[in-house]
Order: structure tokens, then sequence, then C-alpha cells
């Protein structure tokens, strides 16, 4: 039989993820190897790999040559951060004729995601709720506003402004931010997994209870059926597929408002996968052609969360 070859790139310190990955497939029928490859040689992930690889950075140009030698026949790719995906995307023939699968959705959903002013344009021609969004001195907004990178990921460069003289400093400062009106109420990660079809085979809000630099560090699983719904109908709009993590901000009315779409694995989708919805082995059944279960797995509603840093240690 086959071995399933699955190559993460740029996984770096995704530890949890890559065990659930080593647990999921110690209950696989079919032989599967884990290979991480990171431009980092100390990636904490590499202990938990079958396999490893450093990688030069993307914007290397021996980045791409690199990939390709290390890649074989028939190998899948799954990125963990937004930078993987664009790089995976920009080279998307090259890599695909050299018979790499590559689990990222269609260009087009990657341009409207990682742009935050394309995906605001998106999101309210197509009907969903999202704070109202503004691009440098066009702004129609009361405050607080947050300011956010167009292309970033996590809260690096966001910036509360509390007064015009904040927005007129953030404006010069950060000419590549646009600037969203800050709403009230409790954040959400929905984590997903639609399948190479675009079908919804799972959706599971999380609210963010604490959050350090942009990483959640407790969340509790809140199945929410509006949220469910309101997520399941962006997912088919956007034509998404695999695994990714969607964020949004429910109000004291219940509305719910959508702030950002990533496209991989959000840094807290190991909640969703300890609380039963176990989308490692949802993915190495559909890479080996077997049927998923029509039913959408039972999740542990209102289980929480609560990370804390670990140790890897390198001796010589």
């Amino acid at each position: 039989m086959e071995v399933l070859k699955i190559l993460f790139l740029a996984p770096h310190w995704r530890v949890s993820l890559i065990k659930a990955f080593q647990e999921a497939k110690s209950a696989f029928p079919q032989s599967v190897e884990l290979i991480c490859v990171d431009s980092d040689p100390l990636a904490p992930s590499f202990k938990a790999a079958d396999r490893s690889q450093v990688l030069p950075l993307f914007s290397d140009s021996q980045c791409l040559q690199s990939l390709l030698g290390f890649c074989e026949s028939e190998t899948i790719l799954i990125p963990l951060t937004n930078k993987s995906i664009e790089f995976m995307a920009d080279h998307r023939h090259e890599l695909e004729a050299a018979s790499c699968r590559l689990w990222i959705p269609a260009n087009r959903a990657i341009e409207i995601c990682h742009d935050k002013w394309k995906l605001y344009e998106f999101l309210k021609d197509k009907g969903f709720d999202t704070p109202s969004t503004f691009l440098p001195g066009k702004i129609e907004s009361t405050f607080p506003l947050i300011a956010k990178p167009r292309r970033g990921e996590g809260s690096k460069d966001q910036f509360v402004l509390e007064s015009d003289s904040d927005l007129d400093f953030y404006m010069k400062k950060c000419p590549d931010h646009v600037f969203q009106q800050r709403i009230d109420g409790k954040e959400f990660s929905v984590d997903c997994f639609f399948d190479q079809q675009g079908s919804s085979r799972l959706i599971v809000p999380r609210e963010r209870l604490a959050v350090r630099g942009g990483e959640v560090m407790v969340s509790r699983i809140h199945m929410d059926g509006g949220i469910i719904d309101r997520v399941e109908a962006l997912g088919a709009k956007l034509g998404l597929t695999g695994p990714c993590t969607i964020q949004g901000l429910r109000d004291n009315s219940g509305k719910f408002f959508f702030t950002d779409v990533n496209l991989r694995f959000g840094s807290g989708f190991v909640h969703t996968i300890s609380a039963g919805g176990n989308v490692p082995l949802m993915m190495l059944k559909e890479l080996a052609g077997r049927e998923l279960d029509s039913k959408r797995p039972d999740i542990r509603n209102h289980s929480v969360m609560t990370r804390f840093p670990e140790s890897i240690f390198h001796h010589e």
C-alpha cells in the first residue's frame, strides 16, 4: 500500500498540531509519513515529525528548487502560515508539475482572504455583516478604530485609534493599513473543514477568552447555530476547501460580524480536534480516497482549552 507523504510547510512551533496528526495516523490503516519543512533549523515542530528539512526563506530565489528537490511524487503540501499559502499559490504550476498535491483553495479565494480590503468588499457585496472598513483618507466612522495591515496575520502591527490625532499619525505611519470600526462583543474563532468538493464537514465556534500576542491562550467551544449557519454560507460563497479558521465578533444583539478568514489551521484549532473534531483523520481519509462520514462529528460543547508554553532542548 502506498505511503501517504504529508509535508507541512512552515510549521515552526505548531507541535501540538503535528502531534494530533501523529495520533490520527496511528489509528489509520495506511502508512503515513509526516514531514516538517521550515527555514528555522531549530523549529520545535521538527521534534514531532517523522522527517524534517531546513528550507531557504520564501524570499530566497533558491527556495522553490530546494522544496522541489525535497518533495517526492504525490507529496501532499499543507501550509501553516499565510506566507506559505501565498508561496504555494505563486508556484502552483511548478509544484503540481512535480506531482505535488497542494491543499490550498483556488487563487481567487486566497487573493480575497489575504487582503483585508478585498475581503471587506466581498463580505459587503455578498450580504455578510462585517465592521465598516476604510482606506486611508476615506474614513467615515466614529472612534475607536482599529488599524490593520491589508496583508498580514495575527495581531502584528495592529493599533487602536481613539482620536483624530491618532488617526493622523497612523495614516502617515501606516499607508498600507485599513481602518476598521471596533465592534464591542465576544470574539470568536470558528474552526472549519471543507472537503475537496467544498462541502462543509465541520464548523466549530470557539469563544476567545484570553489572547496574547494575537494567539488564543484560553477558548471555550460554543456551538452557536447562528454562527455555524453564517460560516457555512460564507464558505460556500468563497469556495473554501480544507481546514480554515474564520474570525469574527458577536455583539450584544447576537449579530455576528466577520473580520478575518485564515485559509489554514488556526493556532487554537487543536482545541476543536481534542473536543471531537478529528480533522487530521478526516484529511487522511480524504487523501486515501475513502468516504467521509456523512454525519458531522459530535463536539464536546462548552469545553475549555488553556494553553501554556513548553520547552524543547537541543544538546550537542
